[in-house]
């Protein structure tokens, strides 16, 4: 159980929350969930030499504006046609 922590006076807890709001660096694992991937994504970007990341310690951070550029980098998902599905079925069929 985490230690209850005493308010600074005169500073409400919604100015605090304001205050810590823009992160500019994320960990890997909120870097995952922004991006809306797994962690291991991220960590094999980031081994692979694809994602730019810093370490802080034993921390590896990666920051927001690296990780939107990466994110827009990836390949775009193509429209799959009616033709390409009925020749997957029919090579399924014939297998």
């Amino acid at each position: 159980m985490s230690p209850r922590r005493k308010a600074l006076p005169g500073v409400s807890a919604s100015s605090v929350t304001q205050l810590a709001a823009p992160v500019r660096g994320l960990r890997v694992a909120d870097a995952a969930k922004y991006a809306g991937v797994s962690h291991w994504f991220i960590r094999t970007a980031v081994w692979q030499g694809k994602l730019r990341a810093y370490r802080a310690g034993k921390v590896i951070l990666i920051l927001r504006d690296d990780l939107d550029r990466w994110l827009n980098s990836l390949p775009e998902v193509q429209r799959n046609d009616a033709e390409w599905l009925a020749n997957r079925q029919q090579k399924a069929g014939a297998a």
